[in-house]
């Protein structure tokens, strides 16, 4: 096999490594281990190597257990309940809404044609994210567009001449400038922060969502306030002495409610009495009250009925009027909704014998072969043929029907394919499959979105994205395999270092002049030791004049220095020990006149 290369294909980039911090919390000992830190203990299960989850809840459970059984109306009680957050995720993802709808169409439909992969806990809630996430960066990663932030954001209702000028304005330059920064986040960042901000996922949710674990999923969202707060201009001017470091974020998952107890008391009384902590979780206050000023993402006239005329699921029921009004008042309910109904079956009957435009995702029944044939027929055949639901069929295990030749599973990669360390583009590509090449199948991830396959030259197991590959044999007895340790990210960013000297008039300094020289450094994580170096007129080499640790300034006072020319410059460390040095900057010594 040859060396591994990036494929274009892949379920998303592979995400650049973010910097880790190099300290532990000292307020709990515990962290970052979550499985005790869940909100009201709700991480009941897992460790820090592989996502934590929440359980979903137990409506959406039997939902998706009755869609496994071939039940289009619960199919349609999913969408109903996700469709509107989901596409609001994926709009602030690709930056408009005719290509949110369209991504958002066909995660919707691959989720209804691979429902029986979803395994225990059963959580399509992040299963979704997942798939409209890793959809929407392939769209990124094929069309590279850039996002237009001119192009108006739907509203919930339009607005009218009632509210003030000035207040419109306002919240239209406010709004755009939150669009602005969310799109110059790195890809990662603005996924995390969007699912935990915009769409009020837990830690748990956002890690399988990402394909991460819970403690990375904690690290994103707060590292990526951090960033908005930067990109924004909410961080105030640091106070001068050493930052604190105490809490992290713990700050994000304070704000978020993620640690219960006795360790929130602990985190509550440290800000109180920390002025650096208490202005960091105040940004972090008002980056979520930005956010949340972002009006809603709403569907074109239409988009909803269509995807669920794709998969052939009725609309769901609409809720029944409340038994306090009586039976006049649910007359004058129902009469409206008739009205309505016996419109829509109209206008449905007149859509349905005009010829239908080309769907987006026609070529879906094609390139996912292991798709079940009744739900692929579904997707092909005309919406006015569905007149009855499906009779419900027996499943016997939460993973794919087998295909008609049973036989040992294996894998066919239908294009060149990584293979990588782990389930997830966190992990290092170590193999990869050319297309038509198979290999046989020992394990699944949990949500049967990778297969682990024997690598062909002998040395082991590598892991391939279902997406890239048709499954055939039986699958009922393949074992799902535990996802191994997530990848510590490595900080590869040299702080930034600037020198200065003081006086630097003309004509000065002087040889009866003390010279004051001032190093500044800053870094993505922070910076841990700067030193001053002085090659003074006269002098063969630079020597150290000073060492400052855990400081993002320092300053040494020398003098008088010998008439003549010299030299100085700082460098600065991280944690990391990544080094950065300002230039050599040229000193001239004057003679002074006593």
């Amino acid at each position: 096999m040859a060396p591994a290369f990036p494929i274009l294909g892949e379920a998303a980039p592979p995400r650049a490594p973010f910097p880790q911090a190099a300290y532990a919390h000292p307020l709990i000992p515990s962290l970052p281990r979550l499985s005790h830190l869940g909100r009201g203990n709700r991480f009941a299960h897992g460790t820090s190597n592989g996502p934590i989850v929440s359980g979903p809840a137990k409506p959406d459970v039997e939902l998706v257990r009755r869609a496994q059984q071939g039940d289009r109306a619960a199919f349609a009680e999913l969408f109903e309940s996700l469709h509107r957050p989901v596409l609001g995720y994926v709009y602030h993802l690709v930056g408009d809404t005719p290509t949110a709808e369209d991504v958002v169409q066909d995660a919707f439909v691959r989720a209804h044609q691979r429902i029986g992969q979803l395994g225990p806990p059963y959580d399509f809630k992040s299963w979704i994210y997942r798939i409209a996430g890793n959809l929407a960066m392939d769209h990124l990663r094929g069309s590279r567009r850039i996002v237009d932030l001119d192009e108006p954001l739907p509203m919930e209702e339009p607005p009218t001449t009632r509210r003030p000028l000035e207040r419109k304005v306002q919240r239209e330059e406010t709004r755009r400038s939150v669009q602005e920064t969310l799109a110059g986040l790195p890809d990662t960042y603005r996924q995390a922060l969007i699912l935990r901000e915009l769409n009020g996922l837990t830690y748990g949710e956002v890690a399988h969502a990402l394909e991460c674990s819970a403690e990375n999923a904690r690290q994103l969202v707060h590292r990526a306030r951090l960033r908005f707060r930067e990109l924004h201009g909410l961080k105030a001017v640091a106070a001068a002495g050493t930052p604190c470091r105490e809490l992290g974020d713990l700050l994000s998952a304070y704000q978020d409610g993620e640690i219960p107890g006795a360790n929130r008391r602990a985190v509550r009384a440290h800000i109180a009495s920390c002025r650096e902590c208490r202005e960091t979780h105040g940004d972090l206050k008002k980056i979520a009250a930005l956010l949340a000023a972002l009006p809603p993402i709403i569907p074109s006239p239409g988009w909803k009925s269509s995807v669920l005329g794709r998969i052939g699921a009725p609309p769901p029921p609409p809720p029944p009027p409340p038994a306090a009004l009586g039976g006049w008042a649910v007359a004058a309910v129902a009469a409206p909704a008739v009205a309505l109904a016996l419109f829509a079956g109209a206008l449905f009957i007149r859509r349905a014998s005009l010829p239908e435009a080309p769907l987006p995702i026609s070529t879906l029944t094609a390139t996912v072969p292991h798709a079940p044939a009744s739900e692929a027929a579904s997707v092909a055949a005309p919406a006015l043929a569905r007149t009855s639901t499906p009779a419900p069929t027996s499943t016997t295990s939460p993973t794919r029907a087998s295909t008609a030749t049973l036989g040992a599973p294996f894998v066919t990669a239908v294009q060149s394919s990584n293979c990588r360390f782990g389930p997830g583009t966190v992990y290092d590509v170590i193999d990869y499959l050319d297309g038509g090449e198979t290999s046989p199948i020992d394990g699944r991830n949990l949500l049967t979105t990778w297969w682990w396959i024997r690598r062909t030259d002998g040395a082991g197991h590598c892991w391939v994205w279902d997406d890239n590959v048709t499954v055939a044999g039986d699958l009922s007895g393949v074992p799902v395999i535990p996802d191994p340790p997530t990848p510590t990210p490595v900080d590869e960013v040299a702080p930034v270092v600037a020198v200065s000297h003081s006086p630097a008039i003309q004509g000065r300094p002087t040889d009866l002049d003390r010279i004051t020289f001032t190093a500044t450094a800053s870094d993505n994580v922070h910076v841990a030791r700067i030193e001053i170096w002085l090659q003074g007129p006269g002098v063969s080499a630079a020597s150290l004049r000073r060492t400052c640790l855990e400081a993002t300034t320092c300053t040494v006072t020398l003098g008088p220095l010998n008439a003549g020319q010299g030299i100085y410059f700082a460098r600065a460390w991280d944690p990391a020990g990544n080094r950065g040095e300002a230039p050599q900057t040229a000193l001239t010594v004057y003679i002074g006149l006593q």
